[in-house]
């Protein structure tokens, strides 16, 4: 059993609509990741790299929330 605790991060990506490599508009969506560190400089190069496209434009962490012992109960491979 391991003993990190886990956090889920809440991020919004704002992503560009391209059209022949030009920026014709934007766009919007929330995403959450499940990780175990709050270091924000090894955070953010993670949601970088896990979402990195050339349609990126933006990443804002809205939140970080430690997971709860009933929120990984549901999930018994969590606790492995």
């Amino acid at each position: 059993m391991k003993n990190t605790l886990e956090y889920t991060v809440c991020c919004r990506l704002t992503l560009a609509q391209l059209e022949y490599g030009q920026v014709v508009g934007t766009s919007q969506c929330k995403q959450q990741v499940r990780t175990t560190t709050t270091e924000l400089s090894e955070l953010f190069a993670d949601l970088y790299e896990q979402f990195r496209s050339p349609q990126l434009l933006g990443l804002q962490i809205t939140s970080i929330t430690p997971q709860s012992a009933l929120e990984l109960a549901g999930h018994p491979e969590l606790l492995q």
